[in-house]
């Protein structure tokens, strides 16, 4: 996407943060919300949706987007992720109305564990944005290390949170398409835990941060 010194122009299209948070991550709460209502599917994949994408998704388009200050982003970007979140939104949700092996006893070991999972991750990912949202006031640029909850143990506490999250919802409810979104989530995020660990000791005078573990 780079071309000589300069960036080709349909990158240099942006629309605030906030926005661009909204729109992409709005068609993954309508999907399933959609299907959930109007789908003539499994009762139990309708719970399990009630019960863990429909939260999540609600809470990063609609609540979440509106705490972001951070700096304008491409509306290529904004698309691309829209585009995803609508595809992911459809296949976790014909999976879990159509194809889920969750039956009549539906309620065991592996539902009740991965469900523990995914609301322990989904709650230490909100708390871990609001501590992140809460370093700095309006205007200032300053880095300061967050304290408290998951960063006292690890160092980014929000990655690690997100990907308990989506293999809690894998576990819980036991289809390809949850087991994939898990293993990209782990995939992408994980090399940015990584580079978040890498540059902070670097740039930052902390032994506390230093020995901090990455992830786990």
């Amino acid at each position: 996407l780079i071309l000589g010194q300069g960036v080709l122009p349909f990158l240099s299209f942006t629309v605030p943060a906030r926005w661009g948070w909204f729109l992409q991550e709005l068609p993954a709460f309508l999907v399933p919300a959609l299907m959930a209502c109007t789908t003539d599917g499994s009762v139990h994949g309708r719970r399990l949706l009630l019960c863990t994408i429909i939260p999540h998704y609600l809470h990063r388009s609609l609540v979440y987007p509106f705490f972001v200050c951070g700096r304008p982003m491409p509306l290529l970007l904004v698309v691309f992720a829209g585009v995803f979140c609508l595809v992911n939104g459809f296949l976790q949700s014909h999976a879990l109305l159509h194809c889920s092996p969750r039956g009549l006893d539906w309620v065991d070991s592996s539902l009740s564990s991965g469900l523990g999972l995914f609301a322990f991750g989904m709650v230490m990912n909100i708390h871990s944005d609001h501590i992140l949202r809460s370093l700095r006031r309006p205007g200032e640029t300053v880095y300061r290390i967050p304290r408290g909850g998951l960063f006292e143990l690890v160092s980014g506490a929000n990655f690690p949170a997100e990907i308990v999250e989506w293999f809690g919802f894998a576990v819980a409810v036991w289809t390809l398409p949850a087991f994939s979104f898990a293993f990209f989530t782990a995939c992408s995020i994980g090399p940015r835990a990584l580079g978040h660990h890498r540059y902070h000791p670097d740039n930052v005078c902390s032994c506390t941060f230093r020995h901090r573990p990455l992830c786990t």
